[in-house]
């Protein structure tokens, strides 16, 4: 049955018994896509006034492949934009799979990933990142992180997937772009992007992470020191007391999905490694290299695979 809002556009726009009126009543039910060339060559036979774009968009929105493919291929309908960035704010994959297949333009793409990011469509986003050149990612990183911001509705989970992913293939480039954001006084930028920016993803939230693990060790040697436990914390095995110290932090790393940890976290373990292995560490160093140095230091039996570059 079709639904009530579908007949409220149709009669609101009084298409209902005009040609297109007929066409979308005929993507509705569903016809088979032979069913549906034959109605769509006697409209232009005729001569009857047709938006195939507008189908297209319907088509879409009830995910009819077949009649989608019939409006490109017998129809000519060439507006993708639309019904694509629609499909990728729904989650829809199927029909955000089948425009790309088809054959997208890179700004077509952009801004669908902006759609889906903004949505907080995690799958959607996934899929369409690798197709999005990296030079148009560059250019417009700023621009689709603002857009994404703006639109959000109140999640940022589309963002934070961004960045985990390293979505500028390059973590230097990809913590730039968040700590231009986070400083910037353009009123533009969503408040709630620019908190969320500052406390987990720029050069202050880096500094952040290296004095909240500062003062997690001097908590934790105060403990060593003066703690009334029972358990003598300082007869414990080594690697029991650095994972006593530092599992919890391990495992939060650990729990990232994605390339690139926050730069918050990866303050917290410059500083880890820099007390565990008693030296200089790199403050360029990246999540990798540096849960390495935790893991030389716990127990095996505590250590778990990493994704995290």
């Amino acid at each position: 049955m079709m639904p009530e809002s579908l007949y409220s556009f149709l009669d609101t726009n009084n298409v209902a018994q005009t040609p297109m009126g007929r066409l979308i009543r005929f993507i509705w039910i569903d016809k088979q896509k032979k069913e549906f060339q034959i109605g769509l060559k006697i409209a232009q036979r005729n001569s009857l006034d047709v938006d195939v774009d507008l189908a297209l968009g319907f088509a879409s929105h009830y995910c009819k492949i077949g009649t989608m493919e019939c409006l490109v291929e017998e129809g000519n309908a060439i507006a993708f934009l639309g019904p694509l960035m629609r499909a990728a704010e729904r989650g829809c994959m199927q029909v955000v799979q089948w425009f790309v297949q088809r054959g997208c333009r890179d700004m077509e793409l952009c801004l669908a990933l902006t759609a889906a990011t903004s949505s907080s469509q995690v799958g959607i986003a996934a899929y369409l990142l690798p197709h999005v050149p990296q030079h148009v990612l560059a250019a417009l990183s700023i621009e689709i992180l603002k857009a994404a911001g703006e639109r959000s509705g109140g999640s940022l989970d589309g963002i934070a997937f961004l960045f985990h992913s390293d979505f500028l293939g390059d973590p230097v480039a990809t913590y730039a772009v968040a700590d231009s954001i986070a400083r910037s006084d353009d009123e533009a930028v969503a408040p709630d992007l620019k908190a969320y920016l500052q406390e987990h993803w720029s050069e202050a939230a880096f500094l952040d992470g290296l004095r909240r693990e500062q003062d997690h060790y001097v908590n934790i040697m105060r403990i060593l020191r003066w703690g009334g436990s029972p358990i003598c914390l300082r007869d414990l095995p080594g690697p029991l007391r650095v994972a006593i110290t530092y599992l919890p932090l391990y495992r939060e790393c650990l729990a990232v999905h994605g390339r690139l940890l926050s730069q918050r976290l990866r303050g917290q373990l410059v500083e880890a490694a820099r007390r565990l292995d008693g030296r200089p560490v790199n403050e360029k160093s990246q999540g990798k290299e540096l849960l390495a140095v935790l893991e030389h230091h716990l127990p095996l039996f505590l250590l778990c695979g990493s994704n995290v570059a």
